[in-house]
């Protein structure tokens, strides 16, 4: 039988392999605001046909280079991710049917089980979401808390600038403030990318393409097996709320402050936190989907075992997705860590100060003094429970602090599968490894701006401890 034909058929017969996914999914990428193109699934091909297909083309990428022969070397790798692309059509081919397609374009489209599964933005419900204007809605969303969180900075300043005793606080309150915008900015960047067409900031904000998202949540199975997680999921969901409610209580019951900027501030709180939750669960099933993805390279390298080209051209587009991922989780652990280390620290501080101010003013039976005594105790609370949920879920999420170890144990599998059969094969593809490998340095920026909060948690004297 003609291959052409007969790759044909493979699709046709995976067409309907990918049923409706759970609407839960959508609305966790609607909350988040990740929704911009108006056409999230596309056609797509492997980085060897991604070459050809604009060989010769003058507005591929930023990272094009024309090398001696007239060939381009370098390609923009996520152009297909950020650009206006032909959209995917439920029940066709995903192949230019003028072409021949390869093995390697297919792989684009696997499933969990390691099967060819197409599927469009209309056979997997994605399409009554990601509406026409979602785009507005999504920068809505981003621009609005943006703007909200700017709001709150200026007003906290303007009444504790330069007042040398409320310092702790101003430190304390950043802590809980600047996480809250890490996901906000870092999506409003992937949407100037894509604004751009892939030619804006760095390759880590590709991962918050809904494109990118989307093709990764395809290994999870989901119209099959539903919602991966679902504990994890209600962590996610459950403590923000429970930690931004527990905050407008505290603001608006206990301290009687009912003016219409605090309550819109426990609004922001609220959603800010939700959305951060969402972001949270969404790290969690990119991981996972990865995780899933290097077992079935595995299996595909054992059945082409002597084929590099193959083998090289299926690893390459992954590798290169795999590092947007982990670049983009270093840049939010980058941001997120130091803070944690600020809040923990300046809590711990201020909780010791409070003690012994308490201790050291108490003054029996008085109702002011009661009343700021449970006022402060639920902050602390309060402020405790938001630093832990900060500190924890994020490396819950991504499986520590960095998401290196995916590729070391893939990489480690493949040096265990090699033998003398295929020598020549073996050699090259560890050489394409070593090649790729990505060093982390043993003192990062991170952990020097870790060691600095700490220090600046605990070098406060003489600090108001009543909020």
């Amino acid at each position: 039988m003609d291959r052409r034909l007969q790759s044909d058929q493979t699709v046709d017969q995976s067409t309907n392999s990918q049923g409706q996914w759970p609407d839960f999914i959508w609305f966790l990428m609607k909350m988040s605001g990740l929704f911009y193109h108006g056409t999230v699934v596309t056609k797509r091909r492997c980085t060897r046909c991604e070459i050809d297909k604009y060989e010769g083309n003058d507005g591929i990428g930023a990272t094009q280079r024309v090398v001696a022969n007239g060939t381009y070397e370098e390609v923009d790798p996520m152009s297909h991710f950020e650009m206006d692309m032909v959209p995917q059509e439920p029940h066709l081919s995903p192949f230019d049917r003028q072409d021949r397609p390869c093995q390697a374009c297919e792989t684009c489209w696997w499933d969990r089980q390691g099967n060819v599964a197409i599927y469009s933005d209309e056979t997997i419900g994605l399409k009554r979401w990601n509406h026409a204007g979602s785009w507005l809605i999504s920068l809505s969303i981003l621009y609005t808390t943006i703007l909200l969180i700017i709001f709150e900075i200026v007003k906290i300043i303007s009444k504790i600038f330069a007042k040398k005793q409320l310092l702790l606080h101003l430190l304390n309150y950043s802590a809980f403030v600047c996480p809250l915008s890490v996901f906000p900015v870092m999506n409003i960047c992937s949407k100037v990318k894509s604004a751009l067409s892939g030619k804006g900031i760095g390759l880590w904000a590709t991962a918050m393409n809904a494109r990118f998202v989307v093709q990764r949540f395809q290994f999870l199975d989901l119209a099959k097996q539903g919602i991966p997680n679902r504990p994890f999921l209600a962590i996610c969901l459950i403590w923000p709320l429970f930690c931004s409610t527990y905050r407008a209580i505290i603001n608006i019951y206990l301290e009687c402050r009912y003016d219409i900027v605090v309550i819109m501030w426990c609004l922001t709180v609220f959603i800010c936190e939700l959305i951060w939750g969402c972001f949270v669960y969404i790290i969690y099933l990119t991981r996972a989907s990865f995780q899933v993805q290097f077992t079935l390279l595995l299996d595909f390298v054992k059945k082409h075992e002597g084929d590099f080209n193959l083998c090289h051209n299926i690893i390459r587009r992954f590798t290169i997705e795999f590092r947007c991922f982990r670049n983009c989780v270093s840049v939010y652990m980058a941001a997120m860590i130091p803070i944690c280390v600020l809040g923990a620290s300046t809590t711990a501080t201020w909780q010791y100060s409070l003690y012994d101010f308490f201790k050291k003013n108490h003054s029996g039976s008085n109702d002011e003094f009661e009343r700021s005594f449970d006022v402060n105790v639920n902050i602390n609370i309060m402020i405790w429970s938001e630093v832990a949920m900060f500190s924890f879920l994020g490396p819950l999420a991504v499986g520590g602090l960095d998401v290196v170890y995916i590729w070391e144990n893939f990489r480690i599998n493949l040096i265990f599968m090699q033998n003398n059969q295929h020598r020549r094969f073996w050699r090259k593809m560890l050489l394409f490894l070593e090649y790729v490998e990505e060093q982390t340095p043993f003192i990062s920026f991170t952990t020097v701006l870790s060691i600095l909060s700490l220090y600046l948690g605990f070098q406060f004297e003489s600090q108001s401890v009543l909020y």
